[in-house]
């Protein structure tokens, strides 16, 4: 585990890139296999070769609903992460890191503005910021406070543990 680059990796507000599935690529793969089956299946109606008329309604009843189908498929093919990452922006279909460009991370701007690398350090310790963040986050105080406890190279390696054994923040 190359170190530096993991706390690259980690973000003021005490998330962790590798155990996103985002930055690992799931939701990059998902859109992409949605956008390759919606250009597959145009296709396959171009030519003639889909196995109904899509625009017969007793057919469409029958097996189910072109269009409907093909609606969701865009839907899905347009689900790509939006991640850019904190410290550095991350590109998850190519897993690289380029330097942090998220303009709307109000919690990186305020946390390195006041020469902070992690939110635990700031007196304002756990802020409205913050405490929004947890809505949807609800582990990134207690890895605040852990980073703070144990130092950030211990909890990087019991973080490696969790990667290594497939979970990421949503399972």
């Amino acid at each position: 585990m190359d170190i530096e680059l993991e706390k690259k990796l980690v973000g003021a507000c005490g998330l962790y890139c590798r155990l996103c599935p985002e930055y690992e690529g799931f939701h990059m793969g998902f859109a992409e296999s949605a956008e390759r089956l919606l250009y597959l299946v145009t296709q396959m109606v171009q030519v003639d070769a889909w196995p109904w008329n899509i625009n017969d309604p007793e057919s469409n009843r029958k097996f189910f609903n072109y269009h409907e189908f093909i609606r969701g498929l865009q839907w899905l093919s347009s689900q790509k992460p939006s991640c850019k990452g904190c410290t550095f922006e991350v590109v998850p279909s190519a897993s690289l890191l380029l330097p942090g460009q998220d303009p709307e991370c109000k919690i990186k701007d305020c946390c390195f503005g006041k020469g902070f690398r992690f939110c635990y350090e700031c007196p304002e310790f756990a802020c409205s910021k913050l405490i929004k963040l947890r809505e949807h986050y609800p582990y990134c105080l207690r890895n605040l406070s852990r980073i703070n406890n144990i130092g950030i190279e211990k909890w990087l390696k019991e973080q490696q543990m969790k990667v290594r054994a497939g979970l990421t923040n949503r399972k």
